[in-house]
């Protein structure tokens, strides 16, 4: 029992380690595009669920839709911690004016958040139509942000 115990501690270890050396290597405007792209993906793997149920390309699965609802609104606070001071270069698709119109930034995530608390608790109730017609709502102000603050693809 130690033996198995002692080896999961030193793996545990060693890659809080590589972890940390992988970190060091990046600086922390670099570190944080990366949080702000990958708390993005995360939203959409989980809103891609919901999105496909709406249209009826699978079965609705209240419980499911619900589980990821909750996960959406809770990871619709996370990218705006990434958008840090000099964070604009790099392997960023953020305009400028992310930083230049702060204020207009700060309102549109504000929304997005808004809306995305407002799926989590309409999906408590399971009325799928209602689902969709706050999905679109939630929808809308991600093209609204995507429209003002992110560069389009080359």
């Amino acid at each position: 029992m130690l033996k198995k115990t002692s080896k999961i501690v030193l793996s545990a270890a060693l890659l809080v380690g590589f972890v940390g050396v992988a970190q060091a290597e990046m600086t922390r405007e670099e570190y944080a595009v990366k949080f702000r792209r990958s708390s993005f993906t995360a939203m959409t793997w989980y809103y891609g669920a919901m999105s496909r149920m709406a249209k009826g390309e699978m079965p609705y699965d209240k419980a499911l839709f619900a589980r990821n609802a909750e996960y959406v609104a809770f990871l619709s606070k996370l990218p705006k911690d990434g958008f840090i001071p000099g964070s604009d270069g790099g392997d960023t698709k953020a305009k400028p004016e992310v930083w230049s119109k702060a204020d207009k930034f700060k309102e549109a995530n504000d929304r997005m958040e808004s809306e995305a608390a407002k799926l989590a608790e309409l999906a408590k109730g399971g009325n799928l139509d209602a689902l969709k017609e706050q999905m679109g709502k939630l929808q809308k102000t991600c093209k609204g942000c995507h429209e003002d603050f992110k560069k389009k693809a080359d």
